[in-house]
């Protein structure tokens, strides 16, 4: 992270690559998981500088990460030495209550380890159990390669 006058102000996460993806972790592949800056606060090349101290202080081989289409053009990776793979496609939650739910947390084989039936499918299940499904309009995924 940045700091200014000892207050974070920008902040890079990155880590292994996630399973749930379909990413296998290998040493030196990474995954950035995200990226933000203080709300109401601009930071300019808090991103570059943030990348460049991660890059340089551990060993990197390549970098993965994903622009959601409904908040990001993902520029910020292109101007930063990512190159753009491919489109994810759209992706799902469910919505309950007011609160939205990441899908990873209802899959099949965990509903059915809750007792639900096996012959339903997990979409079926969440419906009878009062969830809806919402959709996003998907990711954009982009990869750094430095290895």
């Amino acid at each position: 992270g940045l700091y200014q006058n000892n207050e974070l102000v920008s902040l890079l996460t990155l880590g292994k690559l996630r399973k749930n993806l379909g990413n296998n972790h290998k040493e030196k592949e990474f995954e950035l998981l995200r990226f933000c800056n203080k709300i109401n606060t601009s930071v300019v090349g808090s991103f570059s500088k943030l990348l460049s101290h991660f890059i340089k202080n551990n060993k990197v081989d390549k970098i993965l990460t994903y622009a959601m289409c409904d908040y990001s053009n993902g520029n910020l990776y292109e101007r930063n030495g990512f190159k753009f793979l491919g489109y994810t496609g759209e992706n799902y939650y469910y919505f309950k209550n007011k609160v939205r739910y990441n899908r990873y947390s209802f899959r099949k084989d965990i509903l059915v380890k809750e007792g639900y039936d096996t012959n339903k499918t997990e979409h079926e299940i969440m419906v009878k159990r009062g969830y809806n499904r919402i959709y996003d309009s998907g990711s954009k995924k982009y990869i750094m390669n430095l290895g």
